[in-house]
């Protein structure tokens, strides 16, 4: 009994200076912009990256936006360069648009597909030619104009989109739907104005917290309990599924639809990526009214390793399925 007890805290040791390691390991790497796709170190270093001060967030980046009275912030006319450990990337915005640098003027007689989102739509990571936007434009050969900005949710989006100077060339509009939108379509007044302090209070939010005791040894104590919710989650893989109720989400797009867009004669077009670990329920019987809706499933290659943003590949499969669903309606 005594040498099974040896072996069992001998085994727990270990297990604890490995975790040690791990982690130590993990910090090392993100400073120095390597990333990997290994399942202890991947865990790791992406509760690093969310909850530390290892991600750059393009809303906080003062090269990037600027002060709005109408929508908080706006991006930066111009070129900002935004980067983390998985990319490197230069965003150039003009006064309306994420342009593409290949293909952006527009004649007085082009029809526009117009694409509203958050930094999804925006293209977070990619290139200017690597958004869903860009790629869309390649497949429909009509103009795609980009109206993404970093977490915004609908109703700054189509307040966005209504100062375009392109608004009435615009046939189709294309909503990008993230679920953490809820909460600012649910309490944000369309109405209200912005003071320069208000910005400055959430631009000055985000705080570098990688030098937090509290926080590495909330991380580490998620590390020593991996493996246990790790082997839960390939045994009962459907079981551990994020399910989430869109009915809720769905009824909210609808209102904010039909308040912007009534008696326009334009096609829109909502759609919300869904992880592999999700399962969203609504009614699906009951057609949603004054707009089209499509879920696009998301693959492990879509996706950077621990940034929660799609890459290339990720907006490749978004402009294919929206291509698809607009070509057979």
């Amino acid at each position: 009994m005594k040498k099974f007890f040896g072996y069992f805290v001998l085994i727990i040791v270990n297990y604890f200076l490995i975790s040690l390691i791990i982690l130590s390991f993990s910090i090392i790497s993100l400073k120095n912009n390597k990333v990997y796709d290994l399942f202890w170190i991947k865990f790791v270093q992406k509760n690093l990256y969310f909850k530390t001060g290892f991600r750059n967030i393009f809303q906080h980046n003062s090269n990037c936006v600027k002060f709005d009275e109408e929508l908080i912030y706006v991006p930066k006319e111009g070129v900002c360069n935004f980067s983390n450990p998985e990319f490197d990337t230069k965003l150039n915005f003009d006064e309306y648009r994420r342009l593409n640098l290949v293909d952006d003027e527009i004649k007085i007689d082009d029809e526009i597909i117009a694409v509203l989102g958050d930094s999804i739509a925006m293209g977070w990571g990619v290139e200017n030619n690597e958004t869903f936007a860009y790629y869309l434009q390649e497949l429909t050969e009509k103009k795609v104009i980009n109206l993404g900005v970093s977490s915004y949710g609908t109703i700054r989006e189509i307040k966005r989109l209504k100062k375009n100077e392109y608004y009435d060339q615009i046939d189709t509009i294309i909503i990008q739907y993230h679920l953490n939108d809820y909460g600012e379509n649910l309490n944000m007044d369309p109405k209200k104005t912005y003071s320069k302090n208000e910005f400055d209070k959430f631009f000055n939010s985000y705080q570098d917290k990688s030098n937090s005791f509290f926080v590495l040894l909330k991380i580490f104590k998620k590390t020593l309990r991996l493996s246990i919710s790790h082997l839960n989650d390939l045994l009962f893989p459907e079981a551990n599924k994020e399910v989430v109720n869109f009915n809720k989400h769905i009824d909210l797009i609808q209102n904010i639809i039909s308040k912007n867009f009534m008696n326009e004669n334009k096609k829109i077009l909502v759609f919300t990526t869904v992880e592999p670990w999700e399962r969203f329920e609504y009614n699906k019987l009951k057609e949603p009214q004054g707009f089209d809706f499509i879920e696009i499933n998301f693959k492990k290659d879509h996706k950077f390793i621990i940034d929660d943003h799609p890459n290339k590949y990720g907006h490749k499969e978004i402009a294919k399925k929206i291509n698809e669903f607009l070509f057979s309606n």
